[in-house]
């Protein structure tokens, strides 16, 4: 079952114990307290297997810190900011309904998604869902470098 904007303290335990590193505190935080970020979750049994925050405005980019090289950006727009299963719940198709519940609601919007390509299974999702990649970038941190893929289904 889907339900909005409930059941935040599920939403931060689920990201704490299924993240890999994909998806930073600071933007966790940024996705649990902004109010124009819209908190999905997934339940069943009373219990929360899986979320999906989303941002309607077309400054993601810059709020993510990731380069924008979206040209005639669509006045209408959805950005995916996380989207976390946990993995006690995985392979049950989740993070599709969720997606697709996304597609429906914003039906006429262009939604974006930025990925890490090492997230296989997050890149797996997006592109049965439609998704294709628009450009990549490199970030580096720690001396760390991450490859990213700025997605787009319109």
């Amino acid at each position: 079952m889907i339900i909005e904007n409930k059941y935040l303290d599920d939403v931060q335990k689920i990201w704490q114990e299924n993240n890999n590193g994909y998806i930073t505190l600071e933007s966790n935080q940024i996705a649990l307290n902004e109010d124009k970020i819209l908190k999905i979750v997934w339940r069943e049994n009373n219990i929360t297997m899986a979320y999906i925050a989303i941002y309607l405005g077309k400054d993601f980019c810059e709020k993510e810190g990731y380069p924008n090289k979206i040209e005639n950006m669509p006045d209408k727009v959805a950005y995916i900011w996380e989207i976390v299963t946990d993995k006690r719940y995985a392979n049950r198709g989740i993070a599709t309904k969720l997606i697709e519940y996304i597609i429906n609601k914003y039906e006429g919007y262009t939604i974006f998604s930025c990925i890490d390509l090492s997230n296989g299974s997050s890149l797996k999702v997006h592109q049965k869902n439609g998704f294709m990649s628009l450009y990549e970038f490199e970030e580096k941190e720690n001396n760390c470098v991450s490859t990213y893929t700025m997605m787009i289904r319109e």
